[in-house]
């Protein structure tokens, strides 16, 4: 699918444009409720923790540093690797990418760097860089905020975020997309994975405090189409008890 809306933004400015493009998307077959005007466009309950982006984030952060080891040995990092391969096959040779939320860098970064691209790879859990630094010691890697790092615009071939934005704060997701818009070159693309359905909790996992804040999946696909991407794919991908939402875009 090659789905392009110039312009669109603000979001509700082309409302009958968004709802015809949505209608043929993947998501309309997961009983999402989202697409009458009357019952108000893209809405949906959200729980509430109480908590600040900050606060959110420093929750995920120590959680990850304490976690980081245990986190790959019983997590199945490979379980989709069809996204990954189709995100690689529209890359250039001698790539230059980016992996938002690298972890331990197994699988991407390693992907990457195994196939000659230049590998750069940012994530604000130090315990996790630690790895990365062994798993693939000729990545680039970056400790800190993604949403306080900055990198030349329209310097990026390719950007990739698995398994990461689910634990960015909502509030942040538009500014996110709008980054790595404008990081990207043009002709560049972006997979991320995302949320299936709204979800903001804190709870137990592998042991320690854990923090989830995202958006249903018919949000995070309008946040990057207002964007100004083209969406190459959009799919849901259940593996084991969790699904989540894949999209692969480009820059045009």
């Amino acid at each position: 699918m090659h789905a392009f809306i110039p312009g669109l933004s603000p979001p509700l400015v082309r409302t009958a444009t968004l709802m015809s493009f949505l209608e043929n998307l993947q998501i309309n077959k997961y009983d999402l409720q989202c697409f009458s005007i009357t019952e108000g466009l893209f809405m949906s309950p959200k729980q509430d923790t109480g908590l600040e982006p900050d606060e959110h984030g420093d929750i995920v952060r120590k959680g990850y540093n304490i976690i980081a080891g245990k986190y790959y040995q019983d997590r199945d990092l490979f379980e989709n690797m069809k996204e990954i391969n189709d995100f690689i096959e529209h890359l250039p040779d001698n790539a230059v990418v980016l992996d938002i939320g690298c972890g331990g860098g197994v699988p991407v970064l390693k992907i990457l760097v195994e196939k000659g691209y230049t590998a750069k790879g940012i994530d604000f859990s130090t315990g996790m860089l630690e790895l990365a630094k062994k798993n693939v010691p000729d990545a680039e890697l970056i400790q800190g905020d993604i949403m306080k790092t900055d990198f030349e615009a329209d310097s990026l071939d390719g950007i990739i975020s698995t398994y990461a934005i689910i634990h960015i704060h909502r509030s942040y997701h538009p500014a996110l997309y709008l980054k790595i818009y404008n990081w990207l070159k043009s002709g560049g693309v972006m997979l991320v994975s995302t949320a299936k359905t709204d979800w903001e909790e804190v709870h137990d996992y592998f042991g320690v405090e854990m923090a989830w804040n995202h958006p249903p999946a018919h949000e995070s696909l309008q946040m990057i189409v207002n964007t100004g991407f083209e969406i190459l794919f959009e799919r849901l991908v259940t593996t084991g008890e969790e699904t989540h939402y894949w999209i692969l875009a480009k820059k045009p």
